[in-house]
């Protein structure tokens, strides 16, 4: 598939079902919001320290540690373990990707995308840290790998929307996730509402 197809898809598919279905509080708003300001910046770039690196990229960067500074103690020493696991594993993936393509069997995005699901689900079992240990791995990871590249010349743009493709194809894996845990609670929900109904 085209390079961002994922990417777009998925951020507007996100973006509808929040707008239109989700409760209306403040917490919609920023995911809205956040959404859209990423789908703006992933097609502009700029140059820091001889690095390519995309808008999309800083905004998910910022986002995510501040999120990460909010932990304290054993929390935030086993985040960095678990984040830096996340990075080695996600940069690993791609120089293998790069140097032996053979043997991927699958298309490259799915295979690091399901790769990623499975080791945040070992590390975490709360949908909200997963989702953070997700994000932060991802982009630490395409920072090491494009340092790697930078010293044998090859450019990266750090960012890209490859790279946006894989994280964002994990997180709807994960958010899909979070929906089937949820959907026997809804559904028992609905079941005992309506059994009360037919009572009165």
């Amino acid at each position: 598939m085209v390079e961002g197809s994922y990417f777009y898809w998925l951020s507007w598919f996100l973006w509808i079902v929040y707008t239109f279905f989700a409760p209306k509080n403040r917490i919609r708003l920023l995911i809205c919001l956040y959404v859209l300001l990423l789908i703006t910046l992933s097609i502009h770039e700029i140059t820091v320290y001889s690095f390519s690196v995309s808008l999309a990229y800083i905004l998910m960067l910022i986002v995510s540690y501040f999120f990460v500074m909010r932990q304290r103690g054993k929390a935030f020493v086993y985040f960095a373990f678990a984040s830096a696991s996340l990075t080695m594993l996600y940069a690993a993936f791609h120089f293998l990707l790069l140097f032996d393509p053979v043997w991927v069997f699958a298309e490259a995005t799915w295979l690091l995308a399901l790769v990623l699901l499975f080791t945040s689900f070992v590390l975490y079992r709360s949908f909200y840290d997963r989702l953070l240990v997700l994000t932060v791995g991802c982009c630490q990871g395409d920072f090491l790998y494009a340092f790697v590249l930078k010293q044998f010349s090859f450019p990266h743009l750090i960012g890209s929307l490859s790279f946006l493709d894989g994280w964002v194809l994990a997180s709807a894996c994960l958010f899909g996730w979070q929906w089937l845990e949820q959907l026997p609670m809804y559904i028992d929900t609905r079941f005992q509402k309506r059994a009360r109904e037919v009572k009165t």
